[in-house]
């Protein structure tokens, strides 16, 4: 029940998200966020605090890279413990596949970083190479 609650709010992160002025996600960069975080989240011990993905790739545009989780328990501050999502590829499958979605002067990320926090709040944080 109280997974089903978390989702609900961020869902409703996610769709306060697309209100806020300045630059903001595209319709289906939201749904993508969405389907990451409900999955990262359907994997997660009951007394998280924080959960992240890192995604890592050897150079822009890669297919396939390496991918951890992680969760932070209680009022942690870091993630350092890991975790199984609902299925250990389709998040990083599904932000790959977003970055479709970018605009051009974004996808050549190498690096990215999604962090979830228990109150709803999540983002997502790009690297790029130097």
């Amino acid at each position: 029940m109280k997974r089903w609650f978390i989702i609900a709010l961020l869902a409703a992160s996610a769709a306060a998200l697309a209100q806020v002025p300045g630059p903001t996600a595209s319709e289906a960069e939201t749904e993508a966020a969405t389907s990451i975080v409900k999955c990262m989240v359907a994997g997660l011990p009951e007394d998280w605090g924080i959960a992240v993905m890192e995604v890592n790739l050897e150079k822009p545009f890669d297919e396939t890279g390496a991918v951890r989780y992680l969760v932070g328990r209680g009022d942690a501050t870091t993630a350092s413990e890991p975790f199984q999502p609902c299925d250990p590829k389709q998040p990083a499958l599904t932000l790959l596949e977003a970055r479709k979605l970018q605009p051009e002067a974004r996808r050549g990320w190498i690096g990215a970083r999604v962090t979830v926090f228990r109150d709803g709040r999540f983002g997502i944080y790009y690297g790029y190479p130097k």
